[in-house]
């Protein structure tokens, strides 16, 4: 059995280290679009950041972005959203600052911050986005937010801080590590792995015949919700653990393998 439907990460996965998806990749997918297989992209970046991406290889299909809270087509139709409460959102911004944590937020596909610093500057580097700074005016941007970001200096602080939002609020918030200092907080129950399952019922595909491929905890509820679940070469170990398969890692071309080997005769 192929996979007919192939969901994969965007940072560490689709795209190198370098931030660019190879000439390689490229080729790879173009012969599975060209044999039917619908290919998309599950990533926590905001729908604007990815969509250079997909739009680069060809593909329109709906994009699943901030881990699963916002599903748009490449013409920017909304298949799908959800949002934070409110005061849920107020609440974890006075968490984070009462610990001097770095703290974005995403509403309306934009994206805000008191203020510039070293985080703000690597940040619209890596995802290629221009946030906004502003200031004490941040409570009037706090509507309609699918997922807010605090990035920390290492990985050890980062565990401790998911630990820390896991005690203080339980099941109301879902934290997960995007990258060994990113910190996702989204809506318990929404995920990757939800939101491939519409894109799945959407098309007529059983979950067995999906492929998701990743390299982050914020990839495991998919690669564990696949039939095919794959992991990169370079996936941290709770990735490597739980997926089925292993590919090379995103500087040999791991998506292309994964094509190849379980989309293509």
């Amino acid at each position: 059995m192929k996979a007919k439907l192939f969901v994969t990460d965007m940072d560490g996965t689709l795209l190198n280290s370098q931030r660019k998806v190879t000439n390689g990749v490229k080729a790879a997918v173009k012969k599975a679009v060209d044999a039917g297989v619908i290919f998309t992209v599950a990533t926590g970046r905001m729908h604007i950041s990815a969509l250079p991406h997909v739009k680069a290889l060809g593909v329109n299909v709906p994009i699943i972005t901030y881990n699963g809270a916002l599903v748009k087509t490449v013409d920017g139709e909304e298949v799908f959203a959800s949002y934070l409460d409110r005061k849920l959102v107020e609440e974890l911004v006075e968490f984070a600052e009462s610990r001097k944590l770095y703290i974005q937020i995403y509403s309306n596909e934009k994206l805000y911050y008191r203020e510039e610093n070293d985080k703000s500057a690597y940040y619209r580097c890596a995802a290629g986005v221009n946030g906004n700074p502003v200031g004490n005016e941040l409570e009037k941007f706090m509507d309609n937010v699918p997922k807010l970001l605090i990035m920390v200096d290492t990985p050890e602080e980062g565990d401790k801080v998911v630990d820390a939002i896991s005690e203080q609020f339980g099941g109301r918030i879902e934290a997960v590590k995007s990258t060994p200092v990113y910190i996702e907080l989204i809506k318990p129950g929404v995920n990757k792995a939800t939101a491939i399952a519409r894109l799945a019922e959407k098309y007529n595909i059983p979950m067995d015949s999906v492929l998701a491929i990743g390299d982050s905890n914020n990839d495991l509820t998919m690669i564990q919700a696949a039939g095919f679940g794959v992991a990169m070469g370079n996936a941290n170990e709770n990735v490597k653990k739980i997926a089925e398969y292993e590919v090379a890692d995103c500087d040999h071309d791991g998506v292309a393998e994964a094509i190849e080997r379980f989309c293509l005769d």
